[in-house]
């Protein structure tokens, strides 16, 4: 009899979980709890809290055109983040591109873009183009952030799920548990055995990404590298240092050959400045 409420439990929460992603669409977004305790926080003028809800609605649906809005306005207008609004307002208009607030949005997007530009300190770029050539890398960075940071929020949630049916188990049957302890420590030995061998993947991985790179060097310590297909700055940074932190270094390296960030030229031979 134990096994059978063993099997039936183990059905239900396979049930749960397949149904976990979909379970907060039935719910309207404007009617979540967090949705409605962002805009109670905005009305005390709590922005940092409103935020912070909108966010977590983000979060949790697959689509959130209203949080996101919510979001870049306060972003733009009072958390002095253009870059951000930018793109909760691009997420608005992907999922709601015909709604008859999306005109005023694109303004919006257009206001956000000045005010990134106002910011720069002097005058580091020729030109408004490169600027706004500059603010698209930094919001395709900020996306790929935010896009892991949701990733890594429902891996969270899929473990809990797990390791609490790993815990439930053992109450149903003495036999039961005995077999899941020992599923645990077996499962947990290939594990260790595959923490162990991560140190020699990324050993093999970087010298392979740096020998595609020429050795010759200029006459102040900078190495030369000819751009191949699908380079991009970022990439190329990611190649010499391990992160695609250093592109500046290597625009500002080269700003006498490429006009802007997105210059680059299959076969150009360019400076990569020393770590």
């Amino acid at each position: 009899m134990g096994k059978i409420w063993f099997a039936l439990a183990l059905v239900l929460l396979s049930l749960t979980g397949c149904s976990d992603d979909n379970s907060l669409e039935i719910v309207p977004e404007r009617d979540e709890k967090h949705f409605n305790r962002g805009q109670i926080k905005l009305g005390e003028q709590r922005y940092d809290e409103a935020l912070d809800a909108f966010l977590k609605v983000i979060e949790k649906r697959k689509e959130a055109p209203e949080s996101h809005l919510e979001a870049g306005r306060l972003y733009q207008d009072y958390l002095g983040d253009p870059v951000a609004a930018i793109y909760h307002y691009r997420k608005y208009l992907e999922y709601e591109p015909n709604s008859d607030q999306a005109p005023l949005v694109r303004q919006m997007i257009e206001s956000a873009k000045k005010d990134f530009a106002r910011q720069l300190p002097g005058q580091p770029y020729d030109d408004e183009i490169e600027r706004l050539d500059l603010l698209e890398i930094i919001e395709s960075v900020r996306a790929e952030n935010l896009e892991l940071k949701r990733q890594l929020a429902a891996s969270r949630t899929r473990v809990e799920q797990l390791e609490g049916a790993t815990v439930s188990a053992p109450s149903f049957s003495t036999s039961s548990g005995t077999a899941s302890s020992t599923s645990t420590r077996s499962s947990a030995t290939p594990s260790s055995s595959t923490a162990t061998t991560r140190p020699a993947t990324t050993t093999t991985t970087r010298p392979a990404a740096s020998t595609s790179a020429p050795a010759a060097t200029t006459a102040n310590g900078m190495r030369l590298y000819t751009v191949q297909e699908g380079d991009t700055l970022s990439r190329i940074s990611t190649k010499f240092y391990g992160t695609p932190a250093r592109w500046q270094d290597i625009f500002n390296a080269n700003r006498d050959i490429m006009a802007s960030p997105h210059s680059l030229r299959l076969g150009q031979q360019i400076k990569i400045p020393p770590q």
